[in-house]
């Protein structure tokens, strides 16, 4: 009998204005609140059971052995803290369930879920939201088109493509994972920011709402207007300004191409440096550098490798190797672009047909020549070049010219115990196919060579003096020497030299300290990379 009355009154309170009620309606509310035990409105748990606080309209009813209560218009619902707001809504009392239909709206704390339409388990606090859904917080904004909200632990997540907006960027991606009381957004597959300063695609991707911090993982594409990163993992500050590369990182800015197993980065200044595994190449130029660390500064172009740093520097038929304590390439100024390479502190230098050691040097592009400094040496073959100062010219990818300053000295090996020599204040050497073809000494000029007669047996040593001096060499050889302006000549047979002649003064053959394969300038880098 007590169900039969209040499932009366239930079905005859749909006429009924819950705001505008009728003496009728209070005497159902009455009962209702009298024989609370067949609707368990007696027993809702705030925290458990979903609370009606309002409706302008409830009707009761039982479909398929399972009662309902129908909330027409302006329906508000609570559990636990969580407000519903929608148009319309059905709730089942014995699932503790609720489906909602129009201007869906859920607050909670700082977070605010809409959609067209909502279905909620308030046992376990899953909401499904569908159609036009949107979840926002102080931070951010997340819209998909199906979203799972769990308010119990404010953690939400999207299966069918969804987009985080933020005030310079929007994220999308295929699935995405929020996780409220850490301000984390997971994104997964087809992963897409587009920013005024950039585009990311990756395949996942992690987003701090409170920090702006981005983290990536797997493959990662990074575009902007200069360059394009590719990456397998790191990490972007958007609020710094600061990026983290990680290993197998590829940054290509035409014509430059730069590789690293680390790359830390600061956009807002154009700092970087590769703590690791650093090459650089520039397809332009036709140079590439490698190295165990390095640092660079994009506004001014400036580079600088250390930690075993190896320049490689192509030619025509073969690449010159070039190390030092430390490397660096930087453009001439801020107006031109004629780039400048420089080398301090124990240089070598290896090519399949020259050698060369010396404290420092440095290249330019616009005259293509390198520029030696501090008691720098050269070898052609087997011929040994030496002076205070010493610029190489290169012309077509080949050695063309070479200029020594100040006590400048040749010395070619003529047999085992027997050395040619030339000497003067400058020396001037031109080369055909990376080979010595001509020398001109100027000012002060001296030579030493010695003679062979018919059985290739030494027969004398000849010396020379002069303003200056022309040389001819043939199959990598001394073979002819002119004197200008009477020079000064005496032939010494061997048996009559004695041994301090056997050499001019400041004679040193340091043939100890010539670089001997490109794999011994490469030897340190290779075993530090390792």
């Amino acid at each position: 009998m007590v169900f039969t009355l209040c499932q009366y009154i239930g079905e005859l309170s749909v006429q009924l204005r819950l705001k505008n009620i009728s003496l009728l309606a209070k005497a159902a509310i009455l009962c209702l609140l009298f024989f609370a035990p067949c609707l368990k409105l007696h027993a809702q748990d705030s925290t458990k059971d979903v609370q009606i606080i309002h409706a302008d309209f409830l009707k009761y009813a039982e479909v398929g052995g399972k009662r309902y209560t129908r909330l027409i218009g302006d329906v508000q619902l609570l559990q636990g803290g969580a407000y519903l707001f929608c148009d319309s809504a059905n709730m089942q009392r014995d699932s503790n369930t609720v489906d909602a239909f129009g201007h869906v709206r859920i607050e909670q704390d700082t977070i605010k879920a809409t959609s067209d339409i909502l279905y909620y388990n308030g046992n376990t606090k899953l909401a499904r939201l569908v159609r036009n859904v949107t979840l926002t917080d102080t931070k951010m904004k997340l819209l998909t088109s199906e979203l799972w909200y769990n308010m119990s632990d404010k953690t939400a997540y999207y299966l069918v493509g969804g987009k985080v907006l933020r005030t310079a960027s929007t994220i999308t991606s295929k699935k995405g994972y929020y996780f409220s009381n850490k301000d984390e957004v997971f994104f997964r597959d087809q992963v897409h920011i587009q920013d005024t300063n950039y585009t990311l695609d990756s395949d996942t991707l992690k987003y701090n709402i409170s920090t702006d911090v981005s983290t990536f993982f797997g493959n990662t594409t990074i575009y902007n207007k200069e360059s394009t990163i590719y990456c397998n993992n790191g990490w972007y500050d958007a609020r710094r300004d600061v990026a983290s590369f990680g290993k197998g990182t590829i940054i290509n800015n035409p014509p430059q191409i730069l590789r690293g197993d680390s790359i830390y980065y600061e956009r807002f200044n154009g700092y970087g440096k590769v703590p690791a595994n650093f090459h650089w190449y520039d397809s332009t130029m036709e140079v590439s550098m490698i190295a165990n660390f390095a640092e660079f500064w994009e506004e001014t172009k400036f580079l600088s490798a250390t930690q075993h740093p190896v320049m490689i520097y192509k030619m025509e038929k073969d690449s010159l190797f070039i190390t030092a304590d430390t490397l660096q390439s930087r453009n001439k100024s801020v107006t031109d672009t004629t780039k400048l390479f420089f080398g301090f502190h124990h240089v070598r230098m290896f090519s399949k047909d020259m050698q060369g050691v010396c404290d420092s040097m440095f290249y330019s592009f616009a005259d293509s020549t390198f520029r030696m400094f501090y008691k720098p040496i050269l070898w052609s073959d087997n011929t040994q070049l030496s002076a205070d100062t010493m610029y190489l010219t290169i012309k077509e990818k080949k050695a063309d010219r070479l200029s020594m300053y100040n006590a400048g000295f040749i010395i070619a090996p003529n047999g085992d115990k027997f050395y040619d020599q030339i000497k003067g204040k400058n020396i001037f050497g031109y080369f055909l196919d990376n080979a010595l073809d001509k020398v001109h000494v100027v000012s002060n000029a001296e030579s030493l060579y010695f003679g062979k007669d018919e059985k290739e047996k030494y027969v004398g040593a000849n010396k020379a003096l002069s303003t200056t001096m022309w040389l001819r060499f043939a199959e990598k050889k001394l073979s002819k020497i002119t004197f200008i302006q009477q020079p000064e000549a005496k032939f010494t047979p061997i048996k009559m030299l004695p041994k301090e002649d056997y050499t001019l003064k400041d004679f040193k053959w340091q043939i100890d300290k010539k670089p001997k394969s490109r794999e011994e300038i490469l030897q340190l880098q290779t075993v530090k990379t390792k």
